[in-house]
């Protein structure tokens, strides 16, 4: 055989680290591995760093049902790879009895597992995957929990003010007001993701063609006008420049925690103020499906809100139609 023909026989191995993860260290090589795995196929460092607590949660699992201290980054794959279908059963009902999780967070997490021994499998370190055949909860499907229009208006009115907050955090907030009020706009008038939103630098930004350019899930680009909302904010913004969009007070880009706490905060405080904020768990999520819901109820059609969204899938967009339908019924019973 070959040199040639040799070359495509074994699975190359990616050991070079290409991802800046809190605790990468406390991994077995293994799974540094697999995750170095997931740079060189282009997932984006947030959907890796989601694989990684997913690791460590089975690992504290590993530690509470065995009785013992496990230190993940002394664990050896001869040992990893025994672990069997029974083992995997007892990890979905541990997440499902004794944690308590949502069907969502228990499927996300044994599909981690999943996608881990299936590398294992690729790379010739074991034939068997013990989560392949493990009984996954059933979702339940449900609306997307989203602002109306009155409710967005009121909420960007009441967010950009100092209501609910003392004259300390007031002075406190002057600092990042405009910061803070552009992010949670963009979030809700682009309809961008949270991990889009924190990647943003100031030339994605295209003021002469009313443009922002997003990269999404896979590295895939996308663009997305700009509301006509945006444009006062967007030359007013004092952080305007070159590099990232949103920075922290010591000049690095922000992440996703910073925007998910900074939005909460205004949550808590805007709650005795606006009722529905209390039983609606904003989230930058739920700012997502604000923006494709008001564009179904303004009568905008799903393939352009799946382009607009970067869905992979109109099949995942479908669900915006069914907003769409209930505002046609409501114009109807107009009807005399």
């Amino acid at each position: 055989m070959s040199i040639f023909r040799q070359l495509g026989q074994s699975p190359t191995k990616v050991d070079t680290r290409r991802f800046n993860l809190s605790g990468y260290e406390r991994m077995p090589r293994f799974i540094q591995r697999f995750l170095n795995h997931l740079a060189a196929k282009h997932y984006s460092e947030q959907t890796a760093q989601r694989y990684l607590y997913d690791f460590l949660d089975f690992f504290r699992w590993v530690e509470t049902a065995s009785a013992s201290e496990v230190d993940p980054s002394s664990v050896e794959i001869e040992s990893f790879v025994e672990f069997d279908h029974a083992g995997a059963e007892a990890y979905a009902t541990y997440l499902a009895l004794e944690l308590d999780n949502a069907p969502s967070v228990i499927n996300r997490k044994l599909s981690s597992m999943q996608s881990l021994f299936n590398h294992l499998i690729e790379t010739g370190i074991t034939a068997h995957n013990p989560f392949q055949a493990v009984e996954r909860p059933k979702r339940a499907k449900r609306n997307p929990v989203y602002l109306t229009e009155q409710e967005w208006l009121d909420f960007s009115t009441l967010v950009r003010s100092n209501v609910g907050m003392s004259d300390r955090e007031a002075s406190w907030y002057e600092r990042n007001r405009d910061r803070d009020f552009l992010m949670i706009q963009l979030l809700g008038l682009t309809g961008m993701r949270v991990s889009e939103l924190v990647g943003l630098d100031w030339n994605d930004i295209d003021r002469e063609n009313g443009t922002i350019r997003v990269i999404g899930k896979g590295n895939k680009e996308r663009v997305i006008p700009i509301a006509s909302p945006l444009e006062p904010l967007l030359d007013g913004y004092r952080g305007q420049g070159a590099g990232p969009l949103f920075c922290s007070e010591k000049g690095k880009r922000i992440s996703v925690r910073t925007v998910q706490h900074a939005l909460k905060g205004h949550i808590d405080r805007l709650k005795p103020y606006l009722p529905f904020l209390t039983h609606k768990q904003v989230t930058p999520h739920k700012l997502r499906h604000t923006f494709a819901s008001r564009l179904a109820m303004s009568g905008v059609d799903v393939l352009t809100i799946q382009q607009l969204l970067g869905h992979e899938s109109v099949a995942t967009t479908q669900v915006y139609a069914h907003i769409g339908d209930e505002k046609k019924k409501q114009a109807l019973t107009c009807l005399r």
